[in-house]
């Protein structure tokens, strides 16, 4: 009786030797062409087993299969197999996929893909608006999408007059800016060097979403946000001169009161104006607080 339960102890204990030697660990670190990817998925293919790697882009995985194939994924870039045959290290580098950005369209209820939208959507690349030195992303707006009009306004703090398709009404003609899911009125409270993303809904389907104030259609913008891996600073600047093309012709301090003297005569009222008067030869009474005689202090 002690005999076979030493034979099955023994049994036993081979089977989970054999079953710790079958077993595999695999690591090592997932990065893209500017360094690590903090995040990226590591998936044993044809399972459920996997793990994520750190903030340094290292990884660890048990495997189920020592022949087992690796999926390495990450948003933005495109998935990479890899077969282990055996090896311990595995390190990946994976490549950008443009294609699953340029295809992401942000509309009232979420995003969804390109293909599937029905309404009229014009897409505006961010590299393309920071090409143009402006004060206001609608300045540089111009010219980068189907149905829009742009004129500009060059007063000092002056907001660009925005149309998409023509005018629609004889009172409010300007376009619903919704900014990170939040509806504004104004375009120039927004750094463009902060956009990340711009689509214009031009059709009535926009109405459905945010009702009579798109009428005019809506301008989505998506600002930027922080993301996981290194930190980058980039830094640019423009520089400028104006001048004008001609003086403007102006009046003398004679002219003016000349011209503010019959102004007043014309329209009959005694001619007077401010803090001074006229006497009945046109002659100008100053006071004789504005400039004042005698002794000074200070």
């Amino acid at each position: 009786m002690k005999l076979s339960h030493l034979k099955f102890l023994m049994l036993t204990s081979l089977i989970l030797i054999a079953g710790t030697v079958s077993a595999q660990s695999i690591s090592g670190t997932v990065s893209d062409a500017s360094g690590p990817l903090p995040g990226a998925n590591v998936i044993e293919k044809g399972t459920t087993n996997g793990t994520q790697t750190d903030f340094d882009g290292n990884y660890q995985l048990n495997l189920n299969n020592p022949d087992a194939v690796i999926i390495f994924s990450y948003i933005g870039f495109k998935q990479k197999e890899e077969a282990v045959n055996g090896r311990s290290v595995i390190n990946i580098t994976l490549e950008e996929d443009a294609s699953q950005l340029d295809e992401v369209v942000v509309t009232g209820y979420g995003t969804q893909s390109k293909r599937d939208v029905t309404g009229s959507v014009a897409i505006v690349d961010s590299e393309d608006l920071l090409a143009v030195p402006a004060t206001t992303f609608a300045q540089q707006l111009q010219g980068r999408a189907a149905g829009i009009g742009i004129v500009n306004d060059a007063t000092p703090g002056g907001e660009a007059t925005v149309r998409i398709r023509g005018f629609g009404t004889i009172g409010n003609n300007n376009p619903l800016y919704i900014i990170d899911g939040v509806p504004s009125e104004s375009q120039s409270n927004l750094n463009p060097n902060d956009i990340e993303s711009l689509q214009v809904l031009k059709d009535a389907s926009a109405a459905s979403i945010y009702g009579s104030r798109a009428a005019n259609g809506v301008i989505i913008i998506t600002t930027k946000k922080g993301k996981m891996g290194k930190p980058t600073i980039s830094y640019n600047t423009f520089y400028g001169l104006q001048s004008p093309s001609e003086d403007i012709d102006v009046l003398n301090a004679e002219e003016l009161g000349t011209y503010l003297y019959l102004a007043d005569l014309y329209a009959g009222k005694t001619p007077s104006h401010g803090q001074y008067t006229f006497g009945p030869n046109g002659a100008v009474t100053v006071p004789d607080y504005v400039f004042p005689s005698g002794a000074m202090e200070g």
